[in-house]
């Protein structure tokens, strides 16, 4: 007995002692950047400066990160091509999860192994088709626009062309990760529910958006905080089709203004960082329960 209870201690003890190495490993770059951007005189900077005492604390090069660069621009970009992100990952993974998950059609499986497939390839293999699309989208906007004879003002060639919200978030509609977890959160609805919705006379549409979508909440959380750090953190996409400095997200604005005038002062570029990561940590924070529950309906 006692020795089962000794090596159930030291396995414990391992497992722990794992967790932690792990914490450390993984939390050490953000920790480090938060103690480079408190730090009060940037030549000592340590993960913790001279001891964390108050004297060498310092929110000063947060506040020239405002001051100097358009942080809340970059901010107001990245919010609203995350906003509609999600919006459109939701829509588009919900609707072609269902029919995979509750509907009998010829060539189901064959649809669902290509979406799937997709998860293979490199997401630089979309660049050059998507810039062409997206430049004829522009194209054809404008034409459209003298065509009309709408006001020179509008431009809509910056709606859904280049440098444009649309042409930054539209090709990330369509997500092989979104569509999978939603057919399987769909799957693990019982049919009774779904026949019983059918005999009441409500349509496929119907049964998705009533009985199917507030089902699903958990796991449509847990897309929605997979997608939005995606989103947020998305750098090459809008790096290329973003022109104007007006229209750049965080993680584009920032890298260009600290690899340019400011890439000489490590506590501001840090300060920069810790401003970018902070909202998405706040939003995990109190949404992480959704995320756990629907990552476990999709497991199952």
């Amino acid at each position: 007995m006692a020795t089962f209870t000794v090596r159930r201690v030291a396995g414990l003890s391992a497992h722990y002692a794992g967790l932690l190495l792990f914490m450390a490993f993984t939390t050490f770059p953000f920790l480090w950047a938060l103690s480079a951007a408190l730090s009060g005189d940037p030549s000592k900077i340590w993960l913790f400066p001279d001891a964390f005492v108050p004297n060498d604390l310092s929110l000063m090069w947060f506040k020239r990160v405002f001051e100097e660069m358009p942080f809340n621009t970059y901010l107001l970009n990245s919010t609203i091509m995350s906003f509609w992100t999600i919006i459109g990952v939701v829509v588009v993974s919900v609707m072609a999860g269902y029919p995979l998950a509750r509907l009998k059609f010829p060539g189901r499986g064959l649809i669902f192994v290509a979406i799937i497939a997709t998860l293979m390839l490199p997401s630089e293999v979309g660049i050059i088709p998507n810039f062409i699309t997206l430049k004829n989208f522009g194209v054809w906007a404008s034409s459209l626009q003298e065509a009309l004879h709408l006001p020179s003002d509008w431009n809509m060639r910056e709606w859904v062309g280049l440098n444009s919200y649309f042409g930054a978030i539209a090709p990330n509609f369509a997500t092989a990760f979104g569509i999978f977890l939603m057919k399987q959160a769909f799957e693990q609805i019982p049919q009774d529910l779904v026949d019983a919705a059918r005999v009441d006379g409500a349509n496929e549409l119907q049964i998705m958006w009533r009985v199917m979508v507030p089902v699903s909440i958990p796991s449509i959380a847990a897309l929605t905080i997979f997608t939005l750090v995606n989103a947020w953190n998305d750098y090459l996409w809008p790096s290329i089709v973003m022109t104007g400095k007006e229209k750049l997200p965080l993680a584009v604005g920032v890298f260009n203004d600290l690899t340019g005038p400011f890439a000489t002062s490590t506590s501001l570029v840090m300060a920069a960082i810790v401003m970018t990561v902070i909202p998405v940590l706040i939003f995990f924070a109190f949404t992480q329960r959704y995320f756990i529950g629907g990552l476990d309906g999709a497991v199952k």
